[in-house]
């Protein structure tokens, strides 16, 4: 798909992680071609990131929609409120060290593109993407546990 070299390995990254943790966790079944779904998973992937970076998708292509809520102000606005406010503070700092002040700095680019931060971090973009979704995943994990409790 005309993609740099860096980006396709980032995609397949991705792709890859996600379909071993699809099959690992038994959520995939029935598949017959693994390697055609790890193809079609490292495509979309490729397509997630032409539409953050808003370039347009080829017409093609353009049947493929990105996962509801996994973008940065719609996982802002999941987990805000005063008393979710405080959860996630108390979750923040729970944190290992070095997750904590990663997470910090990822909020202090909040705004910013997650390839700009993966720059400006010293990272790859799926590095980044990687680690702070797993970062994410933990507080989402905390909080939830939290309110149960």
């Amino acid at each position: 798909m005309k993609s740099d070299e860096e980006t396709a390995k980032d995609c397949a990254q991705q792709a890859f992680e996600k379909v071993y943790k699809k099959i690992v966790d038994g959520a995939v079944t029935e598949i017959n071609d693994v390697f055609g779904y790890l193809v079609r998973s490292a495509r979309n992937e490729y397509l997630m990131i032409l539409r953050n970076d808003k370039v347009e998708v080829p017409s093609e292509y353009s049947y493929f929609s990105e996962v509801i809520g996994s973008s940065g102000d719609e996982i802002i606005g999941s987990i805000y409120s005063e008393e979710k406010e405080k959860l996630l503070e108390f979750c923040i700092k729970k944190l290992k060290k070095g997750r904590r002040t990663f997470f910090l700095q990822v909020l202090k680019y909040i705004n910013e593109k997650d390839k700009d931060v993966a720059k400006k971090l010293n990272m790859s973009h799926g590095n980044f993407r990687t680690k702070k979704s797993r970062v994410i995943e933990k507080l989402r994990k905390c909080v939830k546990n939290a309110i149960r409790d």
